[in-house]
């Protein structure tokens, strides 16, 4: 079996290479060898009846998946806990894209310490460039460089970190020798938890799996006073409750979205004869049933979003996006 990083994806999920090629079974065949129930609002429009197979199964869950017999390169997808059954089998909204393995679509690209890092010994704030070293031009899919950074006090220590693909801002290409400097965000109040000495700055992109080489940096008691006066505690009710208020903004943009899209043709009728922005979007209101301030996200997004790949990708992140919420949720109460 592949390491994560070797393995294929749908959408962000890794799946198992053999998997691919299998010829599957009838979606029933597969539901009852694994002992679980359908989803009952599971939307079936469109779902291939046969091809199904288990992707990839982990920590009691199971990911299953079918090629779409009318897009090459989607896959129809769903999530199950056949150790506990009753929770049934969860089908994505939309068919996910079949991705190449991190390790693969990051070839030919490296991460590297700017100068402008290394010779401030005042920083707190922190870059990376990432280059490529390759012979061809580097072309991003559906991948972000979206980097995350810790500390640790030894260089080989472990680490970890949580952070959300979703909502980062998208990879862009790039030529042979050309690179794009990316901030490296770290947590809110690291710095109250630091303490002068050597420290050693670990920086990792998640989507792509690239990594520099940890570095050094030897802490006065001047510069962590800079880095917390910087970064104050935050009150972490006031935390959770803007992570709530942006995680339901997400969920209702991405609806939106995906709402919008079979009324593409409608929409750019109402933007070609409107005659202001605040007619267009009351018009919108009218054509979608929704409220203004949703017809202000569709008039407003880049028409990108209301493609077909990100109109499958968005069906995974409001799952994402929901279960994160109902997380949260339970730890507010």
């Amino acid at each position: 079996m592949d390491s994560d990083d070797d393995s294929p994806q749908l959408g962000s999920s890794p799946v198992e290479r053999a998997a691919l090629a299998e010829a599957g079974v009838a979606l029933d065949e597969l539901l009852s060898s694994l002992g679980l129930q359908l989803d009952p609002d599971a939307d079936l429009a469109g779902v291939p009846s046969a091809g199904w197979r288990v992707l990839r199964q982990w920590d009691g869950a199971v990911f299953v998946g079918a090629p779409d017999p009318a897009r090459d390169g989607m896959w129809f997808a769903g999530q199950g806990y056949p150790s506990t059954p009753e929770r049934g089998l969860h089908l994505h909204d939309e068919p996910l894209p079949l991705r190449p393995s991190p390790a693969e679509r990051r070839a030919g690209l490296v991460m590297r310490w700017p100068s402008i890092t290394t010779d401030d010994d005042t920083a707190t704030d922190f870059a990376v460039d990432i280059v490529n070293t390759g012979t061809e031009r580097w072309m991003p899919n559906g991948d972000s460089f979206q980097t995350m950074g810790t500390f640790t006090r030894a260089i080989d220590e472990g680490y970890g970190f949580g952070y959300m693909l979703s909502g980062a801002p998208a990879a862009v290409p790039l030529e042979p020798g050309e690179y794009t400097r990316v901030g490296v965000t770290l947590s809110g109040e690291v710095w109250h938890d630091l303490e002068p000495g050597t420290v050693w700055l670990h920086a990792h992109s998640p989507g792509l799996g690239l990594h520099p080489e940890p570095l050094r940096i030897d802490l006065t008691r001047e510069r962590v006073e800079l880095g917390r006066a910087r970064t104050p505690r935050r009150d972490p009710r006031r935390g959770r409750a803007a992570t709530r208020r942006m995680l339901t903004e997400r969920i209702a943009a991405a609806r939106t979205a995906r709402a919008a899209r079979p009324a593409l043709m409608a929409i750019a009728g109402v933007v070609a004869e409107g005659r202001s922005d605040a007619e267009i979007i009351e018009r919108l209101a009218e054509l979608l049933g929704c409220s203004t301030d949703d017809a202000s996200r569709i008039y407003h997004s880049p028409l990108h979003q209301l493609g077909p790949d990100e109109h499958g990708r968005m069906g995974a992140e409001i799952a994402q996006h929901e279960a994160t919420l109902a997380d949260l949720e339970r730890d507010m109460r």
